[in-house]
């Protein structure tokens, strides 16, 4: 099976809540998730977010992106274009072969300077769990689609280096 790698800012949330949905909607799946500026600890939000799927995600720890991790991924998703930018600036223009922004990795971005490709970040967000769970449904289909379209099951998956000239 080919292993992803979710990537946010701190490795607190969105990236936590890819990675920990991926395996439990896919048991003998391996994900991996990290931040490019990595964070204490995982975000009381997150944590209450996946509890509600019913996920234990207490033993996560945040891990700081980093190029070995980026070898042991065959794919990386990002939760923005400003992640993507930050990847290839300091791991490898190289990289952009296997790099996807999460928000939307099946088609081709027209512009990414009006934010339609940043993930929401829920850490902060002062909504009930309960609404933030119902906000984010579309982030468990979007890992679903994700695990088909790598294990040769989906949609075809648009590469960043078909639009590295937006970055």
């Amino acid at each position: 099976m080919r292993v992803p790698l979710f990537v946010c800012h701190a490795n607190c949330c969105r990236s936590v809540l890819a990675h920990y949905l991926y395996e439990h909607l896919f048991p003998g799946s391996q994900a991996l998730s990290a931040g490019v500026a990595v964070g204490d600890q995982l975000n009381e939000r997150a944590a209450a977010m996946l509890r509600c799927w019913e996920i234990d995600a207490s033993a996560h720890r945040p891990r700081q992106l980093d190029r070995a991790l980026c070898d042991r991924a065959d794919a990386i998703f990002l939760m923005s274009p400003e992640y993507l930018r930050r990847l290839l600036q300091t791991y490898g223009i190289d990289l952009a072969e296997k790099a996807y922004l999460f928000a939307d990795p099946f088609r081709l971005p027209r512009s990414l300077h009006d934010g339609e490709y940043v993930v929401h970040d829920p850490s902060f967000d002062g909504r009930p769990t309960a609404d933030l769970v119902r906000e984010f449904a579309w982030f468990r289909d979007r890992v679903t689609q994700i695990h088909r379209a790598l294990n040769g099951d989906g949609s075809q998956l648009v590469p960043a280096t078909r639009y590295l000239d937006l970055l």
